[in-house]
């Protein structure tokens, strides 16, 4: 109730079927930009990246209900549409992806920016992550599989931990070569000196 389709242009309808985290992560995408004072002409064409990490689409179970019972149109929970979505509107032309990596999502998202910006694929590069709980499946689960915290706190690594507590959040930065940054008189939040990625195998996490 608090997106204003027809600012970006979409129609209020297709607005209604969007899965939550799209129109969040859209929104977020454009203050990010709007703070970084990059105009939507300015990125027209450009390699632009967005890379945004995702979990639990789960929109759609809405939709499949609401079908069911005769109601309105089916909703969508395509991880991709949250990163093409911003790429469509604003015109770029970088890479544009989502990636699922569980809890690890947003920071697997902001490793593949900077190899994108090393390999000097794109310019710039939108990177984040999107969380929404829109469904009570998500719970059920969890629950099922013994993964929720018991009393209801986070003891991540803690003493007397039973399980997590998940939480909700959106949150985009524009990543660019520091040198290239620093020539163009952008405000600079911070630098990237090092990631990583890895698995940790065969372990109880």
């Amino acid at each position: 109730d608090k997106f204003d389709p027809l600012f970006f242009p979409i129609m209020p309808r297709e607005a209604e079927l969007m899965d939550p985290q799209e129109r969040l992560f859209l929104q977020t995408s454009w203050h990010v930009l709007e703070d970084a004072g990059y105009r939507r002409k300015d990125l027209r064409e450009r390699q632009v990246g967005v890379f945004v990490g995702v979990m639990y689409g789960e929109y759609q179970f809405h939709g499949a209900l609401d079908a069911l019972r005769g109601g309105r149109a089916v909703t969508n929970s395509s991880y991709a549409s949250i990163a093409n979505r911003v790429s469509h509107l604003l015109d770029l032309h970088g890479p544009s992806m989502a990636v699922d990596t569980m809890c690890s999502s947003s920071l697997t998202a902001l490793h593949l920016a900077c190899e994108s910006l090393r390999r000097g694929e794109s310019d710039l590069a939108i990177a984040g992550g999107v969380n929404v709980s829109v469904h009570p499946y998500k719970y059920v689960f969890l629950s099922q599989g013994g993964y929720l915290s018991t009393d209801g706190r986070c003891r991540s690594f803690g003493a007397g931990g039973s399980g997590y507590v998940p939480g909700e959040g959106v949150g985009a930065v524009l990543l660019k070569p520091l040198a290239r940054a620093v020539a163009d008189g952008d405000h600079i939040y911070g630098v990237v000196l090092g990631e990583a990625l890895n698995h940790g195998g065969k372990t109880n996490g």
